[in-house]
């Protein structure tokens, strides 16, 4: 485990999720916004994504909580501290609320196509 709570860390989720072995869901407000990505990084995010058989979208969040759970991790207190009272106060403005799950998905059987 990630910490003294024993609680996964960002990048264990993600990897249960990309192995089959984990699910994950989000309820809360979202941005939507556009960006773009290097080639080479994309492509690692969508074979991801595949092998996950999950939304780009989905792993693109997970690897940005991995990425900004690391870097908390290398800041001084005093800066984590000011980001998270910056972050909660931007979160008390009124936003719309939507809701994102990221399951394994269950296959069906292909149907045959009928015969002539």
């Amino acid at each position: 485990m990630a910490n003294d709570r024993n609680e996964p860390s960002e990048a264990e989720m993600l990897a249960s999720i990309v192995l089959g072995r984990g699910s994950a869901g989000y309820h809360g407000a979202a941005v939507q916004r556009s960006h773009r990505f290097p080639y080479h990084l994309f492509i690692q995010i969508e074979n991801m994504a595949k092998v996950a058989d999950a939304p780009v979208s989905a792993i693109i969040n997970h690897l940005i909580e991995c990425g900004l759970e690391s870097v908390k991790k290398e800041l001084p207190q005093n800066i984590v501290k000011q980001l998270r009272q910056t972050t909660e106060s931007s979160l008390e403005r009124p936003l719309k609320s939507i809701t994102v799950e990221t399951k394994r998905k269950v296959l069906s059987p292909s149907k045959k196509p009928r015969g002539k």
